[in-house]
């Protein structure tokens, strides 16, 4: 079992889709100025980024792995199945990181480490800290609609931001602190209003996806996935202003913002970070240096806090 080291950082890795490649930007910065990671925990994405990390990947390979991919790798990530359980078996995400994750053990990793999914029958927070790494990612990535729940342990579960957005108060649990949190879910209200800057690529990207990805998809299909395109989300009470994704991403967003208040209140981190991924999307991968570039901002704004939070808990 692995031994939480004395000095440095425990990472809180929040959930956000293609947003949480911000935390490769974080990790870069915080590798850069040599200060230590002890511990991740993450959620989501949060959970991917952080196991790629806490196996040893380089943050240098980590941004190189992100930055090649465009719309076609994105979406052939997703590649659907049209299983009775989700749009896709996640095949394409399995296949990814396979080569990265498969042969690695919990706690065998260099860095202490762990995700955080959910039980879909109970409805509780379910923190993975042993086994198989790729299958506790796939767990915890697990969106449902999109990706089929995963079985473990006897467990049917489902991605870990559903219970904990942002896992800080895990992570103090698990490790103590200092702890630095990263969200990457944007706010309800900045989400409304980048929307509607979003949608021209999103219809272009969309029809390259039908024209060319996947050109056997039967009629009734596309029709539906061309009702799925980002839609101007204001006003509200307006039908026609709506889209199955608006409404899907609006839901799940008012859901974590109430869970991030309670959270917050009962077990805060040590220093909350926000990067500005409001204008991008949550399937947007193909913009991974937008991202990266805003997980950097974000932590190069408060780099005194955090050299004062490592030194603190030396």
């Amino acid at each position: 079992m692995n031994r939480v080291k004395d000095r440095g950082l425990v990472l809180a890795l929040g959930g956000g889709g293609a947003r949480g490649l911000a935390h490769i930007g974080v990790i870069e910065v915080l590798v850069r100025e040599k200060i230590p990671i002890r511990a991740i925990v993450g959620t989501s994405i949060g959970a991917e980024i952080g196991a790629f990390f806490a196996a040893g990947i380089s943050s240098k390979k980590m941004r190189e792995l992100a930055c090649r991919m465009d719309w076609i790798s994105t979406m052939r990530l997703f590649t659907p199945d049209f299983s009775d359980l989700g749009v896709s078996t996640g095949k394409g995400i399995r296949e990814y990181l396979t080569p990265y994750m498969a042969d690695k053990q919990i706690e065998d990793l260099p860095t202490p480490f762990a995700a955080i999914a959910t039980d879909l029958s109970t409805g509780e927070q379910v923190v993975i800290r042993k086994g198989n790494l790729l299958d506790a990612v796939r767990a915890s990535i697990s969106y449902p609609g999109l990706l089929t729940p995963f079985q473990k342990d006897g467990r049917t579960l489902i991605d870990g931001g559903m219970v904990n957005p942002v896992p800080f108060d895990s992570a103090r649990t698990l490790f103590g602190g200092p702890v630095l949190a990263v969200q990457v879910h944007p706010k309800v209200e900045l989400h409304v209003a980048h929307r509607e800057k979003e949608a021209p690529e999103w219809d272009n990207r969309l029809k390259e996806l039908l024209a060319d990805a996947w050109p056997n998809m039967p009629p009734h299909l596309i029709k539906w996935f061309k009702g799925f395109k980002r839609k101007r989300l204001f006003p509200f009470h307006k039908e026609s202003s709506l889209g199955v994704s608006s409404i899907m991403n609006q839901s799940q967003l008012i859901i974590q913002d109430m869970i991030m208040r309670l959270r917050m209140h009962i077990s805060p981190p040590d220093l909350l970070l926000k990067p500005d991924i409001s204008e991008i999307g949550s399937l947007e991968f193909y913009r991974a240096e937008d991202a990266i570039l805003a997980g950097k901002a974000a932590v190069e704004a408060q780099l005194e806090t955090i050299f004062q939070l490592h030194t603190t808990f030396i």
